[in-house]
């Protein structure tokens, strides 16, 4: 996933749900009504973290950015590897980024921000 803003790029690894057929090319506007979140807890699925099994409570989705607000997807961290192929548990096909890139793509998004999404995963 590469991020645009201002003339500058950042590049970031990912994982998203098989499949789904994302926005490839999308412009974030942070100042929309809750596009931003943190934290911020799925209202749909209790999460299987790697490692640590299910534990019965809502996912935890930390540094969350809504990228495709019709179906409720957002890009949002996770806590295991983004290149894990079992993604972490299920998903409704949010995209997964790795602890430390998520707080980075969260402060990036500070203002119109173009994003472009390649895969397959």
């Amino acid at each position: 996933m590469k991020l645009y803003r201002d003339g500058n790029i950042g590049a970031f690894r990912c994982l998203g749900k098989k499949g789904v057929r994302y926005p490839k090319d999308l412009t974030i506007n942070p100042a929309l009504p809750n596009v931003k979140r943190h934290p911020y807890f799925s209202q749909e699925y209790v999460c299987d973290y790697p490692g640590i099994g299910q534990i019965g409570v809502p996912c935890r989705m930390n540094y969350s950015i809504l990228i495709w607000g019709q179906r409720g997807i957002y890009i949002h961290e996770w806590p295991g590897r983004a290149t894990y192929v079992g993604n972490g548990g299920s998903t409704a096909g949010c995209i997964h980024v790795e602890v430390g890139d998520a707080k980075k793509i969260y402060d990036w998004v500070d203002s119109k921000t173009r994003i472009v999404i390649s895969y397959p995963w």
